[in-house]
């Protein structure tokens, strides 16, 4: 059964799931696409998004109680969708954001859509400092991860995950996404794939149309493990090492004359 490791299902809490009804929709139509497991992440962005770890953690466990007497068996797993901030550091120690499980050991990381972000190489490092391993979110709809791969390889080689989004594979966010994604399947930078569910319609909570088209980029067994063994290892923070990302092909010969103009500039 698929893990989907990002899905807005938590009730009156963000731009989710409106009511409880419709949250154990949202569980239905999971279990009918084979996901056995939702992690629940609601938007925590200050000043948009004020939710709280006790005030995300109430919500989850009455979540877990109206599954269990609607007789769903699906796992709802504690978690957010952290929005990156210069401070996020501070707000980590302080507890102020929810990791993965509430076990302090993954975090959810969504960078700005369309504003450039500030020192994320940075936040990083402190995160990884902390002993918490970033799963950055949709980088295949960040404007500054799309205007430049080389950003997320980098960021992937400072230690984080990635998390791809089933509808983007499949064009719904538009062609220039969808081609990110499979760029991103083809270099080694898809380690999960998810739903980012909001509602049971448009952006419903499945995925198993996405794994089937990633498995024609990187094969079956590797696409079934970005929606089952990883994302299950984030959840019940197991270390799990990322594959190995392809070399960088070597640059090409210069010609003569590029070669002589190198010579040249370099006695100046």
């Amino acid at each position: 059964m698929m893990v989907d490791l990002h899905c807005h299902v938590l009730p009156a809490i963000d731009d989710g799931s409106e009511s409880l009804e419709q949250s154990l929709e949202f569980c239905r139509v999971a279990l009918e696409d084979g996901v056995s497991t939702l992690v629940a992440t609601p938007h925590q962005k200050p000043g948009h998004y004020d939710n709280t770890p006790p005030g995300v953690h109430q919500k989850v466990e009455e979540l877990k109680s109206a599954v269990h007497q609607a007789g769903l068996e699906v796992e709802i797993v504690e978690g957010a969708e952290v929005y990156c901030t210069p401070d996020l550091p501070q707000r980590l120690r302080e507890r102020e954001v929810t990791t993965i499980n509430a076990a302090g050991r993954y975090l959810l990381l969504e960078l700005p859509y369309q504003q450039m972000p500030l020192r994320p190489e940075e936040t990083i490092f402190q995160l990884k400092l902390a002993g918490v391993t970033p799963v950055l979110a949709h980088p295949e709809r960040i404007a500054y991860f799309v205007a430049d791969m080389k950003r997320l390889e980098n960021l992937v080689r400072l230690g984080c995950l990635t998390q791809l989004t089933g509808a983007s594979l499949l064009g719904g966010f538009g062609e220039r996404a969808r081609d990110y994604s499979v760029e991103m399947l083809e270099r080694g930078l898809v380690h999960i794939i998810a739903s980012d569910a909001h509602d049971t319609v448009y952006r419903p909570p499945v995925l198993s149309k996405a794994r089937e088209v990633a498995a024609e980029v990187v094969g079956a067994a590797r696409a079934l493990a970005m929606v089952s063994e990883v994302p299950r290892a984030v959840c019940e923070g197991h270390e799990w090492e990322p594959w190995e990302l392809p070399a960088d092909p070597p640059p090409e010969p210069q010609g003569f004359l590029e070669r002589l103009r190198g010579l040249l500039r370099g006695k100046d």
